[in-house]
């Protein structure tokens, strides 16, 4: 993969993201937050927020939550999506979106729907795009960030 679409699905802002955006001293750590979020309580990040994923056929789907448990971001990694997910990321929300159902960028991807808690923790946007990057990169293709 030479490139991941990046897409925000509130904004539609779409951009490519190359591996060289993200510090190969990260590598360790992001497997580790990779692997724990798969576990119940999921993966501490930083400052109390947590993430929590799950694999869904051909995509891993993770949502990040503040400490008084309000989902902040959900970010989908896919490199087959056969628009599957895509429509399920519009379907499963009551948030205004500014792309399609019908029109999901190309594989692979990397979308990110900004969640209603988000209202009550703005920081997050600080570094969540960041990090959703760093992440979609460690679950599609971690030996290019490595």
């Amino acid at each position: 993969m030479k490139y991941l679409n990046h897409v925000t699905l509130n904004t539609g802002h779409v951009r490519q993201t190359y591996p060289g955006e993200v510090d190969k001293r990260l590598f360790f750590r992001l497997k580790r937050i990779l692997n724990d979020s798969f576990r119940p309580e999921g993966a501490e990040l930083i400052n109390g927020y947590r993430l929590k994923s799950t694999q869904i056929e051909v995509a891993t789907i993770a949502t990040i939550f503040a400490l008084d448990g309000a989902p902040i971001l959900t970010t989908a990694c896919s490199k087959q999506d056969d628009g599957t997910i895509w429509r399920m990321l519009h379907e499963t929300t009551n948030e205004p979106l500014k792309t399609k159902a019908s029109d999901p960028v190309p594989v692979p991807y990397i979308a990110d729907r900004l969640e209603i808690g988000v209202m009550a923790h703005m920081d997050a946007l600080k570094w969540t795009g960041d990090f959703s990057r760093c992440f979609g990169w460690m679950v599609l293709d971690p030996y290019k960030i490595r």
